[in-house]
């Protein structure tokens, strides 16, 4: 698949993803700059909840439709107890189709093959380092 050239190219190629992957999902349909991918991580299949006043619920690299559905259902569950929102964050397991992903990713174009590597050897780097800086912080600490 080419390159989208126009909005109506993209519109087409987010309707043929969406039937062949298959999606049942609301998919954002960016601007023709990537203006929301560059705004939120520039990673190819990433979800937010973001809640009424604009502030970020629950944030994934990598959509998982159960995952969002069962934020969705413990978040309506915990506003209507009255319950107060407080910021956790945990890494969840995936166990892709790396075969059907690699495919539909290459069906984007060079651009998102490319985008996408970049954003892995970002999660690395990012990733490296911060485990570096634990080390270093465990190094400094006096013995007890």
């Amino acid at each position: 698949m080419p390159q989208h050239r126009t909005f109506d190219d993209k519109l087409a190629a987010a309707r043929r993803l969406r039937d062949e992957a298959p999606i049942r999902r609301e998919i954002l349909l960016d601007d023709m700059n990537g203006t929301v991918h560059s705004a939120y991580g520039l990673m190819p299949n990433m979800t937010y909840v973001i809640g009424r006043r604009g502030i970020v619920l629950s944030k994934s690299m990598w959509t998982a439709a159960r995952s969002v559905r069962e934020y969705l259902n413990r978040y309506r569950e915990a506003m209507q107890m009255g319950a107060v929102l407080m910021y956790s964050e945990h890494a969840e397991f995936r166990y892709p189709d790396r075969e059907l992903f690699m495919r539909l990713l290459e069906r984007a174009g060079p651009s998102a093959v490319t985008e996408f590597k970049e954003g892995m050897e970002f999660i690395a780097e990012r990733d490296r380092t911060r485990a570096r800086q634990r080390r270093q912080r465990q190094q400094q600490r006096p013995p007890h």
